[in-house]
């Protein structure tokens, strides 16, 4: 087993290099969208220059504590705000369950972005990239389920049925290892 998982790993390793960028591309973007990517230059340190204009140039007047405690409050207020009022118009989760619904991923997001801003993880482009890499995934594998005429009877049913659990954990799975092939890891 042990020599079977070796030869998965080489095999992986030698292909996922073919899906990665030859260099990274965002070094060739103006300063400011490189640096909304997470781009950040070699041998830069923290703390890093405000962009040039208000009300970021301000923020050279307060220590970066209280800014990131600032921003990490607007922007979570706001990133939620915004998606619950999406959620609340005319989507099936509003019209079947009358109730607004948000995904639980999106407040373990905002708190990576917002609060932990120098993760990798909480960069911009991880997290654009592994939502999107995330929901195509979940989105492609469930359609696979939806082919058993079974799978929409044991959702209505409720109470325990494998397939719905297995199709979880595949999907979780494959999102998992596509947003590390595409080198855009962000946990959703």
């Amino acid at each position: 087993m042990l020599q079977t998982h070796r030869k998965i790993s080489t095999w992986f390793e030698r292909h996922a290099e073919h899906l990665r960028f030859a260099e990274d591309y965002r070094r060739r973007l103006p300063k400011q969208l490189s640096r909304f990517t997470g781009y950040k230059s070699p041998g830069e340190e923290p703390p890093y220059e405000p962009l040039p204009f208000p009300p970021f140039s301000w923020l050279r007047h307060i220590s970066i504590k209280l800014e990131i405690c600032i921003f990490t409050w607007i922007g979570s207020f706001g990133g939620i705000l915004l998606i619950e009022a999406i959620m609340t118009t005319n989507t099936a989760f509003r019209e079947v369950y009358n109730a607004p619904i948000i995904v639980t991923s999106f407040g373990a997001s905002a708190v990576l972005l917002f609060s932990s801003i120098e993760s990798p993880l909480a960069q911009p482009r991880n997290f654009v990239l592994g939502h999107l890499v995330s929901a195509f995934m979940g989105t492609w594998i469930t359609q696979l389920f939806l082919l058993d005429h079974n799978y929409h009877r044991d959702l209505d049913e409720g109470g325990f049925h494998g397939n719905t659990f297995v199709n979880g954990g595949i999907s979780m799975a494959s999102a998992a290892l596509a947003q590390f092939v595409i080198g855009a890891v962000h946990p959703p």
